[in-house]
């Protein structure tokens, strides 16, 4: 009986796996924290971690749960955000992706992109209309909330200096496109 009852709680946590993939990419730990989160004060709680830990394996070895493509896939999406490489790194350790994966991805996205914050600044900058995209005026006001939001994002101030006083705007989408 015991077996059944096993056999019933994999396939009801595999089910919720399932689910939360189908919406949702995630790491395969982060996976793992929403299944606990799931089985927690149930009764399928009763020898849920090697269950959690079978599917995640399965899942991994299937291809369909991969935390080196899903960091890539964040990576690419953050950039067009205008995210800075620090807050990305951030972002994906939160996310709970392992630190070796999560340098690893962040080497091969400067490898590609030798100015991969500039490029970030300047679609975060397009996108926010500071800088050269800017359509009033400068003055300190407007300089101080320039400054605050390329800072926040987490660039340099190298780079923020680059991006809203030195270059123009032909230089910026050089850049990116």
């Amino acid at each position: 009986m015991p077996a059944m009852r096993n056999r019933s709680s994999y396939t009801e946590i595999e089910g919720k796996a399932l689910w939360y993939l189908q919406r949702y990419a995630t790491s395969s730990e982060n996976l793992r924290s929403y299944l606990k989160r799931k089985v927690k004060d149930t009764h399928l709680n009763v020898g849920s971690d090697e269950i959690i830990n079978t599917i995640i394996s399965s899942l991994e070895d299937q291809k369909i749960l991969d935390d080196k493509v899903f960091s890539e896939s964040k990576i690419r999406n953050f950039l067009n955000r205008g995210w800075s490489l620090k807050k990305i790194q951030f972002r994906l350790r939160e996310l709970k992706v392992k630190n070796n994966i999560v340098e690893e991805c962040i080497a091969e996205a400067k490898e590609v992109n030798k100015n991969f914050d500039l490029v970030a600044a300047a679609k975060l900058a397009r996108k926010k209309s500071i800088g050269p995209f800017r359509k009033k005026e400068l003055n300190d006001k407007t300089k101080n909330k320039e400054l605050g939001i390329l800072s926040r994002a987490g660039f340099s101030y190298n780079i923020v200096k680059q991006v809203l006083f030195e270059s123009d705007i032909e230089e910026l989408e050089e850049l990116y496109d």
